[in-house]
């Protein structure tokens, strides 16, 4: 099977524990960076399966292989990405192969064998999967805790597409990524920042990727801003601001008008409703876009929570998440 058949998922990820004491009087760094992200998985994700005919014969592996099993082993080799299993299985050029492999479905390891069909005449080989390593992407910088320096990004989970849930990644990193382009968002159709990723500029892992948020370590050398925290109990309807980068890597502040909050007692992302009021915004994006989850949200100079998702119906609109529980994930 060529490598054109192993599937890359590119995603941009959309706008889209109760504390025990409240954050107004701390102090963290304002974000607003548009940032790139890679996170990857313990071992190569199966994301679909496919039959295939060869030599008068049918082949399909979706009786042994099942949507979201990741592979770990493969002939005794513990697999962390394509590049690995992809070497191993080219090198086995039988017309027909069966190769021995571990693979993790849910919290279980799993012995199961692998067929594989060579084509000397083309010099590839299929195995009826489609496979991934790795989710990338871009989004927003919320905060950096300047006593832990630990960060939070993002305001909700990074989401597996083919698997309909949150990803299940190992690790991850952060890193610089400055905008190109806006794709304006429409009714129902939403827009997207377009960001050139430097993976050259790692600025921080990714260790925790939770329901309202990533967390991990921040080591970028970026100067930003302090500014105090409010709990939600502190905030207000009416004037706020989000600060986000819609050209190059210039944070900028876009004001906004909150116009409803919900109670609540646990933690959720749609904490805070708001509807965009900046005119120049509203040119260059025509509303909230993906790409700007995890925007801060200010408040009379305090950070009270982060942009979460657009409302496609009228994407002038949108939810935030209180900052309360991304400290919250910061402080566990």
């Amino acid at each position: 099977m060529s490598r054109k058949l192993f599937s890359f998922l590119l995603c941009f990820f959309f706008l889209f524990i109760t504390p025990q004491s409240v954050y107004a009087a701390q102090e963290v760094y304002l974000g607003g960076d548009s940032i790139g992200i890679k996170a990857e998985y313990d071992g190569v994700m199966i994301t679909g399966t496919y039959s295939f005919q060869a030599n008068g014969k049918t082949y399909d592996p979706s009786s042994t292989f099942l949507l979201g099993d990741v592979i770990i082993q493969c002939k005794g080799e513990v697999i962390s990405n394509l590049e690995q299993l992809y070497a191993i299985l080219s090198s086995l050029q039988n017309t027909e192969n069966t190769v021995d492999v571990k693979i993790k479905r849910n919290d279980k390891i799993i012995d199961k064998q692998l067929v594989t069909v060579y084509d000397e005449k083309k010099n590839n080989f299929q195995s009826g999967l489609y496979v991934k390593d790795s989710i990338t992407g871009v989004g927003t910088l919320t905060y950096i805790d300047p006593g832990t320096m630990k960060y939070g990004a993002l305001g909700h989970e990074i989401t597996d597409a083919d698997l309909k849930k949150i990803a299940p990644i190992q690790s991850g990193s952060i890193y610089d990524s400055r905008v190109t382009s806006i794709q304006k968002a429409q009714k129902d159709v939403p827009g997207q920042k377009h960001a050139a990723i430097d993976y050259t500029k790692q600025i921080g892992d990714v260790n925790t990727n939770t329901p309202i948020g990533i967390y991990g370590n921040y080591f970028g050398n970026k100067e930003h801003s302090l500014i105090p925290c409010a709990s939600k109990e502190e905030i207000v309807l009416g004037e706020a601001y989000f600060y986000t980068v819609i050209d190059g890597n210039t944070v900028e502040p876009f004001k906004i008008e909150i116009t409803k909050l919900h109670s609540q007692k646990e933690s959720d992302i749609k904490g805070i409703e708001f509807r965009i009021e900046d005119e120049r915004l509203k040119q260059k994006t025509n509303g909230i876009v993906q790409g700007m989850s995890g925007s801060p949200i200010v408040q009379n100079g305090k950070l009270i929570g982060a942009v979460t998702h657009v409302i496609s119906s009228d994407p002038m609109k949108g939810y935030g998440v209180y900052i309360d529980w991304m400290l919250e994930n910061t402080k566990q």
